[in-house]
């Protein structure tokens, strides 16, 4: 036994003292197909695994050579070149390593793989569109809703998202959803789809979208008088239809009685040409929907009818509490024709000279569906239908355009004398006043600084008062 021992070591100091070489098994090199995405063919920097197939022979004595095939490496000859750039030629493909010691000629070879990943699915998303909630551009996005669409499907890959490409490269500074967008209307962010295996990964841009909500204007109280005092009566809400169209794209209205259904446009009211009222007065929710993006917004209304509890201070045919204009609570604020008494105390309540209880045309009991011009607008808070000045006065005066952005052009003939104009919500509050020099014949109003609705122009002239309605946009 000890005589083998002693052959064995002998054998060992021998081939160490010859310098034999050891080509030690390196890892496989993998890399993710970037370069030209679905060819298979990356450039390999074989000289990485030279550390590992030298192990711990001096780098100084031995030269480590690579080849495409084992009878080449096994003779030393036609030793891949670009060692540092070598472009596979199948994949995966197996490469050979020659260990030589350069001060007498032994040898000995290796291999490894060299293996190419395909990269994940990503496709480019259509943009995620959502409503906006408040008018400013913002609004809370569910960015996982997008996966499924940029993986066509491919439950595999994983998806995170990132604000800037910087973080999508690197996978990091990942979004949580919902996500709140930084950048109004409409931002661009970076969606990573990454191999879980391999760590291959795309990256494609998802834009983020905010849809204007509709702003429609605010729909008018309705009241009905059926003589019998029951507290019931059958309404035509679609008296409301057309003020609420107004500038509206492709117009849906809805009507529901609870606020709940009509965020969720669920159990909308079917008859609203023959709606009978469950409480006297009863609010009534509408839901006005941009046809092209199916975005809404809320606005609510009284109907009321002549029963038990309701008062009418003014006696002008129309309970107090349809008197509430801009439907606030506030009977005080409601004053349409800007003499400083509320409609609730006024029985003219649009100054036109008319008794507001004798501004029942169709002899139905309720001027709230009395629209002899049909501007939108009940005759009861409109100035224009029985102003015996207007006949003449609406041709003199011009407004335009109407409906308006900002700017509001107004030209008057030579004839006519204008002292000034104002300008007055639905409720009668003055918004502002264009002071008119003698002699002019047109000024520009500038109601950038109000939003979109419906609104009145007063003309006073020396020949008398024009109103006239304006819809800024």
């Amino acid at each position: 036994m000890r005589t083998l021992l002693l052959s064995l070591l002998l054998l060992t100091t021998s081939a160490i003292a010859l310098g034999q070489a050891t080509a030690n098994q390196a890892s496989d090199l993998m890399l993710c197909d970037y370069n030209n995405s679905g060819d298979e063919i990356e450039a390999f920097d074989l000289t990485v695994n030279i550390p590992e197939i030298l192990g711990a022979q001096n780098p100084a004595a031995y030269s480590v050579t690579f080849y495409e095939t084992q009878a080449e490496a096994t003779i030393g000859s036609n030793a891949i070149v670009a060692q540092t750039a070598y472009l596979n030629t199948i994949n995966p493909q197996t490469v050979y390593a020659r260990v030589e010691n350069v001060g007498n000629g032994d040898f000995d070879t290796t291999n490894f793989s060299l293996v190419v990943n395909n990269l994940p699915t990503a496709i480019t998303p259509t943009p995620l569109e959502v409503c906006d909630d408040d008018y400013d551009g913002f609004a809370a996005f569910d960015l996982h809703s997008k996966s499924a669409e940029i993986v066509n499907g491919d439950p595999s890959p994983s998806v995170s998202y990132h604000e800037t490409m910087a973080d999508a490269e690197n996978g990091t500074n990942m979004l949580s959803s919902p996500y709140a967008n930084i950048v109004p209307y409409s931002q661009i962010i970076y969606a990573r789809v990454e191999n879980v295996n391999s760590s291959c990964f795309q990256i494609v841009q998802l834009e983020l979208v905010v849809l204007p909500l509709p702003n429609p204007n605010d729909p008018f109280n309705l009241y009905v008088f059926d003589g019998d005092g029951d507290g019931f009566a059958v309404f035509d809400l679609t008296e409301n239809d057309e003020i609420l169209s107004d500038n509206i794209p492709s117009p849906n209205i809805f009507y529901f009685q609870t606020f709940a259904d009509a965020s969720n446009l669920t159990n909308y009211i079917v008859n609203t040409e023959n709606y009978e009222n469950s409480s006297n007065p009863e609010i009534i929710y509408t839901a006005v929907q941009n046809g092209n993006t199916g975005c809404f917004a809320i606005r609510n209304f009284l109907i009321a009818t002549d029963g038990p509890g309701l008062t009418d201070t003014d006696n002008d045919g129309l309970p107090d509490v349809i008197e509430d204009v801009n439907n606030n609570g506030d009977l005080t604020d409601d004053d349409t024709d800007g003499d400083d008494l509320p409609n609730f105390q006024d029985t003219d309540d649009d100054g036109d000279g008319t008794l507001t209880a004798q501004e029942d045309y169709n002899n139905n009991g309720s001027p709230t569906d009395d629209d002899t011009n049909n501007n939108g607008i009940p005759d009861y808070l409109d100035e224009e239908v029985v102003l015996g000045t207007n006949s003449f006065l609406a041709q003199a005066v011009t407004l335009s355009p109407n409906p308006t952005q900002n700017k509001l052009s107004i030209i008057w003939n030579t004839t006519t004398t204008v002292e000034h104009i104002s300008v007055h919500g639905l409720d009668g509050k003055l918004i502002n006043t264009t002071p008119v020099l003698f002699g002019e014949t047109n000024t520009v109003m500038d109601l950038s600084a109000v939003g979109s609705g419906i609104y009145f122009v007063k003309i006073v002239t020396q020949q008398g008062v024009l109103t006239k309605k304006v819809i800024k946009k």
